[in-house]
């Protein structure tokens, strides 16, 4: 993830996001205090706290960008930090906590470097460790990253990790099918496009490097950083589309992903587009 062109990129998304020139991120309904979290990050974080939320927890918010999340669990009580390698993105999490009327603490920092001494003073000191939605597939060495997040939470407290599902990531078109993305990691794959996620059609221009991750390596890189598996929840809907078209809204408002047929020629049985990861820090 440190790399210069990922970071560029980054820098460029935290200027472009939420300025009124695409639909993911309205910022007007954040500010007015509209609900927007969606249902399985409540549901996780639910679970990661016995039902209690996030109410006077201490919260590292990992990977934040420009802090959608971030001002939701402060606005809930929450005692939020939020760790992120783009201080533009930071910049403008401050920026929109002000608006909410919010206060966050923000931390520079490479995600994978978090275990290393240079982030000492933070290690230990959060109930509850938070990242969701595009997080591993910027991380080149996904044990280090474990090992961060690992050193954040205190004994007793937990990481919830919700994800896009790799088997998700790996598919570019439905009609025909390609698969242009592998389901495990083999190394650095380098990527050159333009636009963003949240408008396609943004004047963005980009040269990235991503990485793949499976299901069981993410388990894998947990326990060994010391954490104790508690759940993990493979989801067959959204409530969103960050795959760029390869999923379809249902009659029930919800994305699913489904190729080819089913039985007797209907509707193919649904694929995985999400998980949850929920991992406890064991106390001593």
């Amino acid at each position: 993830m440190s790399t210069s062109g990922n970071l560029e990129h980054w820098e460029s998304l935290a200027t472009f996001h939420g300025t009124g020139r695409d639909t993911y991120y309205d910022l007007p309904a954040l500010i007015r205090g509209d609900t927007i979290r969606g249902r399985f990050e409540q549901e996780a974080i639910d679970v990661a706290t016995t039902g209690a939320g996030a109410a006077g927890l201490d919260v590292a918010h990992v990977q934040s960008h420009i802090g959608i999340d971030t001002i939701l669990l402060a606005r809930e009580g929450a005692r939020v930090t939020a760790f992120d390698f783009s201080p533009t993105a930071l910049q403008r999490l401050g920026e929109l906590a002000a608006a909410c009327g919010v206060s966050v603490a923000t931390v520079v920092a490479d995600s994978q470097q978090i275990a290393s001494q240079e982030f000492a003073a933070w290690h230990g000191r959060f109930d509850l460790v938070y990242a969701t939605v595009g997080v591993v597939t910027w991380i080149a060495d996904l044990d280090a990253w474990m090992r961060g997040v690992a050193a954040l939470v205190r004994p007793g407290g937990s990481l919830v990790l919700l994800e896009l599902h790799p088997l998700l990531c790996m598919i570019d078109s439905r009609e025909p099918l390609i698969l242009d993305f592998p389901y495990a990691n083999d190394g650095a794959r380098h990527y050159e496009g333009s636009g963003s996620y949240a408008n396609p059609e943004a004047d963005l221009t980009w040269a990235i490097e991503q990485y793949a991750w499976s299901v069981g390596e993410v388990v894998t890189a947990a326990v060994g950083a010391g954490l104790r598996v508690t759940r993990l929840t493979e989801h067959l809907e959204t409530s969103f589309d960050s795959s760029g078209g390869t999923l379809t809204r249902e009659s029930d408002g919800m994305f699913r992903l489904r190729v080819g047929i089913g039985a007797s020629g209907g509707p193919a049985e649904p694929l995985p587009v999400l998980f949850t990861l929920i991992a406890g820090k064991p106390l001593p």
